[in-house]
């Protein structure tokens, strides 16, 4: 009977064990290889053009592309992974990272956000606005006019404020926009955030996997 119930304790304890090596298993994070399509490079060419918004150089050894929607909420939660990432490598010059727009039709504010960082960019400020208009989501993303906060970002980081309300009121850029977006739908982008590292998709977007990931490709 003793032994019996020895050999009942020793399965429980085995039990619990394997139980939270497992957890510590999971909860660790790890690099794991991105999982996903692979672009042709006819697609790849479409994913980054030379007059794509980037912070390195075209043709870098290591390209990360994003196609983004700026009112999408998912796009507003991995803004802050990818900037530290960006940041990163900001002084490699093998690293270069891409912002492809690819506003949703369920987002009826994102045209709008898309036009604003183009106008800024055409003043030399694409990713100073590119991060104010993520920062600042949940104030413009659900009004019903959403121009008046991008004057105020245009404001905070110092553009002509007259010329960016005029270029984005008249939409001067939606055709920059719908290029992208024609880019997107060929290649066969159907949701966002969708990121390529190289041509190849990634599946978990944290800081350590795509550091790991760029990290790798840089190795190669």
């Amino acid at each position: 009977m003793r032994a019996h119930k020895e050999a009942i304790i020793i399965g429980i304890i085995s039990v619990l064990f394997l139980a939270g090596m497992g957890f510590l298993i999971w909860r660790t994070p790890t690099a794991v290889s991105p999982v996903g399509p692979v672009l042709t490079a006819e697609q790849s060419a479409m994913a980054v053009r030379p007059d794509s918004r980037m912070t390195g150089t075209y043709g870098a050894k290591v390209t990360m592309v994003e196609f983004g929607d700026y009112q999408c909420p998912a796009c507003g939660y991995d803004h802050p992974i990818l900037k530290k990432v960006i940041d990163t490598y900001s002084s490699n010059p093998n690293f270069n990272f891409v912002f492809r727009h690819f506003p949703l039709p369920q987002h009826p504010n994102a045209p709008m956000a898309s036009q604003a960082a183009e106008a800024a960019g055409a003043q030399g400020k694409y990713w100073e606005m590119h991060d104010q208009i993520y920062s600042h989501q949940s104030e413009w993303s659900e009004s019903k006019d959403a121009l008046p906060f991008f004057v105020s970002y245009a404001t905070t980081i110092g553009i002509d404020v007259a010329k960016f309300t005029s270029e984005v009121s008249s939409g001067k850029y939606s055709s920059v926009v719908k290029a992208s977006q024609d880019d997107a739908n060929r290649i066969g982008v159907n949701s966002t955030p969708t990121i390529y590292i190289n041509g190849t998709q990634v599946s978990r977007v944290t800081v350590e996997n795509l550091n790991a990931l760029v990290d790798e490709a840089l190795a190669k």
